[in-house]
């Protein structure tokens, strides 16, 4: 169900060719730090409602929320020995008061 919202073309769309409206900019402005769980109770609240209200703006924050589980799985690289010997030790004489 699509609702009755007023255009406007200083809005930008995250999504090709859908309007934006200004909730709708405050909920992908805060996409992140929703997903990483940085924003107050009250703010994910606010967002959460918008997310359940608007889809244009659930399917955004569906693809970035699979993006980063993505990432996360995918990207585990492992530092090698020397070079995190080679920082610690960097960090160490950095320690050291002259």
């Amino acid at each position: 169900m699509e609702r009755d919202q007023p255009h406007s073309a200083e809005w930008a769309s995250p999504l090709p060719g859908r309007p934006v409206y200004e909730p709708c900019q405050e909920a992908v402005a805060t996409l992140y730090s929703f997903l990483d769980g940085e924003l107050t109770p009250e703010r994910r609240e606010t967002i959460r409602h918008h997310l359940d209200e608007c889809s244009p703006c659930f399917e955004a924050f569906g693809f970035e929320a699979e993006l980063k589980a993505l990432i996360a799985r995918n990207c585990r690289d492992e530092v090698p020995a020397p070079l995190r010997r080679r920082v610690a030790e960097a960090l160490r004489a950095e320690d050291v008061p002259s």
